[in-house]
Order: C-alpha cells, then sequence, then structure tokens
C-alpha cells in the first residue's frame, strides 16, 4: 500500500498591499502504508489548507509532497489519483447516487463500462448505498449525503484518501453511527488517510495517530494515547479533552509541590526548580474529592448528570476554578466545603513561559 511523505511543506498567501500569511510553516509528516493520520485543529491552523495542497487543488510554496516515493508537486489534481471526500459532500445535483459515484471514472476514461458498474456495486455494498442508487441528493439525508461523498472517493481506489470534516454536518446520533462505519470501512480497505477535524473526539477514536496544529505548525505528533496522556505543551493540553483539562498557575517550591496560593499546595509530578513560574495541568477524572486530605475548596456548582456528575470548586484563595470528575453517587451542595487531591502520576507540568512540558 501507498506511503505519504510531506517534507518541509509551506504555503503563503500573498496579496497586494497586504502582510503575507504563512498558512503551513514547513511540515514534515509521514503516515505508514494503510495509516490514518488524524490533522486536528481550530479553524485557521493550516489543516485544511494542508489536504487542499496534497489533493492538488492549491499550489505549494515551498517543501514536497512524495506519494510511494515520488513527488507529486508538479502534477496536476487529475493525475494524483487521491480521493478526497469533501466537507459540503460535492455532490451533483442532476446525477443519481450511481452516476455520481461513476462519475469521475468515466470523465477518466480508463475503464469499460462493464467495469465502472462492477465497481459502483461494489463500493455501494460496502458502504451501504444499494437501496438509494437511483435517487438524487436532493432526497437524501446528511449522513446518506455523506456516505455518497465517501464512496465516490473510494470508487476509484485512490493511492490516499482524504477527508475533509466528513461528520461536521450530521447530528450526534448521526455521527455516532457513521463514525463507526467510516473506522471499518478504512481498515477494510487499508487506504492510508488523513483525517482532516477540529472535533477531538472524532479524531480520538478515528485516528491512529494525530497531529495538533496551530498557526500552520504540528506542536504534537504521536497516538492518541499520547497526545491525551503526554501533551507536549499547553496548547495540546487544553485543547484536547472534554471537559478541558484544570490549568493552574503556581510557584514550585523545594519540597516537589507547586504554590497556587498561600493555603493551597499540589504535588509535582517531577522535580522542578524552586521559584520557577509553572502552570499545573490536571484533568477532571484524574482529581478526587477526599474526607480529610487534599486541597481546601468550596463547592461553587454540582451538575448530576446521571453517569457521572460535573463539579466546579473554588480553591482557597485560587482565582482558577476547578473541575472535577465525580461518581453518579456523589451529591454536594451549593457553599459545600470539601477537599480535593490529585495523583501526581496523572498530574501535568508546563513552563509558564513558553508553554512547554516540563514531564
Amino acid at each position: 500500500m501507498t506511503e505519504l511523505e510531506l517534507r518541509d511543506l509551506r504555503k503563503t498567501y500573498r496579496s497586494r498591499g497586504r502582510p503575507a500569511v504563512d498558512a503551513v510553516r514547513g511540515m514534515d509528516l509521514a503516515l505508514h502504508s494503510g495509516e490514518l493520520l488524524g490533522l486536528l485543529g481550530p479553524s485557521g491552523c493550516g489543516k485544511s489548507t494542508t489536504l487542499r495542497m496534497i489533493a492538488g487543488l492549491e499550489t505549494v510554496t515551498g517543501g514536497d509532497i512524495l506519494v510511494d516515493g515520488a513527488s507529486v508537486v508538479a502534477l496536476p489534481a487529475q493525475r494524483r489519483n487521491i480521493g478526497v471526500a469533501f466537507e459540503n459532500y460535492a455532490l451533483y445535483p442532476p446525477l443519481t447516487v450511481a452516476e455520481n459515484l461513476a462519475f469521475g471514472l468515466k470523465a477518466r476514461r480508463k475503464r469499460h463500462r462493464k467495469d465502472v458498474d462492477r465497481k459502483v456495486t461494489e463500493i455501494a455494498e460496502r458502504v451501504d448505498l444499494t437501496g438509494i442508487l437511483d435517487a438524487r441528493p436532493a432526497g437524501l439525508s446528511s449522513g446518506q449525503k455523506q456516505r455518497v461523498s465517501l464512496a465516490r472517493a473510494l470508487v476509484r481506489e485512490p493511492d490516499v484518501l482524504l477527508l475533509d470534516e466528513p461528520l461536521s454536518h450530521l447530528d450526534a446520533a448521526q455521527r455516532d453511527t457513521t463514525r463507526r462505519e467510516l473506522k471499518r470501512i478504512q481498515r477494510d480497505l487499508g487506504h492510508t488517510t488523513i483525517l482532516v477535524t477540529h472535533d477531538q473526539e472524532e479524531a480520538l477514536s478515528l485516528a491512529d495517530r494525530i497531529a495538533v496544529m496551530k498557526d500552520g505548525v504540528i506542536q504534537q505528533l504521536g497516538t492518541p494515547y499520547e497526545i491525551y496522556d503526554s501533551p507536549a505543551n499547553l496548547f495540546v493540553a487544553d485543547f484536547v479533552g472534554e471537559p478541558a483539562i484544570n490549568l493552574l498557575p503556581g510557584i514550585a517550591a523545594a519540597d516537589g509541590h507547586a504554590r497556587l496560593s498561600g493555603s493551597v499546595r499540589i504535588a509535582l509530578p517531577v522535580p522542578v526548580a524552586e521559584g520557577r513560574a509553572v502552570v499545573v495541568g490536571v484533568r477532571p477524572e484524574d482529581l478526587r474529592l477526599t474526607g480529610g486530605e487534599g486541597m481546601p475548596a468550596k463547592v461553587v456548582a454540582h451538575e448530576p448528570l446521571l453517569e457521572a456528575g460535573i463539579a466546579t470548586l473554588a480553591l482557597d484563595g485560587v482565582e482558577h476554578a476547578l473541575v472535577v470528575l465525580t461518581g453518579p453517587e456523589v451529591r454536594l451542595t451549593h457553599h459545600e466545603r470539601v477537599r480535593v487531591t490529585a495523583d501526581p502520576g496523572h498530574t501535568h507540568v508546563f513552563d509558564a513561559e513558553t508553554g512547554d512540558s516540563l514531564r
């Protein structure tokens, strides 16, 4: 199967009378054969621009794109054999589902009509479109349109598959179902795939590895577990996780703790020089309410969500609120006094100036 490599890939937009905008800044990335990689980041971080450059829909300012070891930068989009499923589906309204799937194959004129019909039938069965092949896009649900868009990218047997926000227009129930289908199809067919998304749940559940982007630069590349459990910096820690990680400014003390206020201290996972300004990060599920020991706090709010609860606490003398994930049996009242502890093994510490992890 095909491998994809990006070498020092750059994209700069220039407009007369305006400063140049560096959308992608020297990206180096290598995908293993059959791997699904998630490009995750906020709007404007350069992830869709990267996808468009790989597909040949955007000119490259600098660097190289290699598919199976061969550069494709000089090739037009139609000669790259790269399948793209677009965010807005990009289906042809006058054509039936079957005609939409066959359109690209017929336009390339490399297959006999019977072969085209066979491929359309085959991919329709895989993506569960057999019953709507004669329907037109206007009569389809959002989930069906998304499957047609995916099937049209797959039917050409691409070297690389690119998915641009494939689930963004679906409701919660459709997203869950389509996400499972998408993962099954990608595993079955083994396409080397890039998934562009701003949805962390989508990336964490689908991707073999995730590249978290900000301002055109990859902040961290790793497996979903590495991204979640060992964030490289404050941006990654804050962007990935729901509820969001607690980030608490403090000063490192000589005894291996960070002083958050006059009466609140928290153990650090690694030695840090005394007096160094740090930001301590603890995910809500890694905090525990205790009877006697721990940091003193007051309950600001408690949301019982049946399967769990979310408690918002005010630590004594600390400006930032603390969010704690509680068990379903926990009942808390407004202004109730509690104590909370954090396991140093699941605590993160970042340099307050650079934002880099100190673990």
